[in-house]
């Protein structure tokens, strides 16, 4: 069965969006922290070691958001969960540096909250909200001596807190949205099996494990005929039937899928012995769960193993199981071929006319 990957550290569909995010974070505020240091009196503390403190801080984040902006392939994908956290530090520096426990000040912390909230892990997101509430804190207490101090602390965690729950519910929404979409996507919805793009993304994944993999192609003899004689509705019935063997006989590392049509595809983790093993168990379950005439349905299955095929990538693994597929159906159907078996050799016979 397919299964979906394991989250990264960000999305690929979330590059962009926090790329930029990033960059124009990094930009807007170091412009406008530097131009606040030399043109506000006062702002940086009143003297001109803060002043160059802050204009070199400030610096740095325009640097770092061109970075982001101009090259983000360059950058790895840890950067995006260090960012918010090294923000918030350089944050409650500024503050210090500044002496400046304003409300304007205390806001700029909801930048790497909301950040965090759309685009890293949960446990990171709330590390994230326990780190930029203590560093305001700490730098609240440290710059203003009031009893106020408490009250203010106590409103703006709040405020924190209740704004990154929300926007991470918004985007838990979001994402179970797209994963059922996902789902619906790659997934065939009479047999509920993967479809074929599902399984073409599994195949990839299968091969690049680098141990042996073997490949079957399942197709139900005579579909057209069942179709035919015994309406759609048996067709359909035959398919789930098949569907439901793979899934029997079929193990954890193994994946199933349905191509389109009447044909299905496994891909078996282990050798040829093995996947001999799993075939003849998905044609005993559909042969035993048969209940049309002349033993209908069976099934003609080709087999290739990566084994025999050492560099092939996907393509040529599909067209090896094709050809010994080919080959099951010449000598008769009902059977398993393989490509290490030698392909029966079609006869074909020229009969006169009696006219000639």
């Amino acid at each position: 069965m397919w299964r979906a990957p394991d989250r990264p550290l960000i999305h690929a569909r979330d590059r962009v969006a926090a790329t930029r995010s990033v960059a124009y974070f990094f930009i807007a505020g170091g412009s406008v922290v530097g131009a606040c240091a030399l043109l506000v009196p006062g702002f940086a503390g009143g003297s001109t070691a803060g002043v160059l403190t802050t204009e070199a801080v400030a610096g740095s984040m325009v640097a770092a958001g061109a970075l982001c902006r101009l090259a983000p392939q360059r950058i790895p994908d840890v950067f995006w969960v260090i960012v918010p956290f090294v923000a918030v530090a350089l944050m409650g520096m500024l503050n210090l540096v500044t002496h400046d426990v304003s409300v304007s000040a205390h806001l700029y912390f909801l930048w790497p909250l909301l950040y965090a909230a759309t685009f890293v892990r949960r446990d990171l997101m709330y590390a994230l909200l326990a780190a930029a509430s203590a560093t305001d804190a700490a730098v609240t207490f440290w710059l203003k001596y009031d009893v106020s101090a408490a009250t203010d602390i106590a409103a703006l965690v709040t405020a924190y807190t209740v704004s990154t729950v929300v926007v991470s519910k918004l985007r838990g929404r979001s994402e179970a949205l797209v994963a059922r979409l996902e789902e619906q996507a790659l997934t065939d919805p009479l047999t509920c099996l993967p479809n074929r793009r599902a399984f073409d993304l599994e195949l990839s994944r299968a091969l690049a494990a680098g141990s042996e993999r073997c490949l079957l192609i399942v197709d139900v003899d005579h579909f057209k005929t069942i179709n035919d004689t015994w309406g759609h509705g048996t067709g359909d019935a035959v398919l789930t039937r098949v569907g439901t063997a793979l899934r029997t006989a079929t193990g954890p590392g193994d994946a199933t899928a349905r191509l389109g049509g009447d044909e299905f595809a496994v891909v078996v983790e282990g050798g040829e012995e093995r996947a001999r093993a799993v075939a003849a168990r998905v044609r005993e379950l559909v042969a035993s769960s048969s209940d049309l005439p002349d033993g209908l349905p069976t099934l003609s299955i080709g087999l290739a193993s990566t084994a025999d095929l050492p560099a092939a990538g996907p393509e040529a693994l599909l067209a090896a199981a094709d050809r010994a597929l080919y080959d099951a159906k010449l000598r008769g159907r009902n059977r398993v071929a393989s490509t290490r078996e030698k392909p029966e050799i079609p006869r074909f016979s020229i009969t006169r006319s009696s006219d000639g």
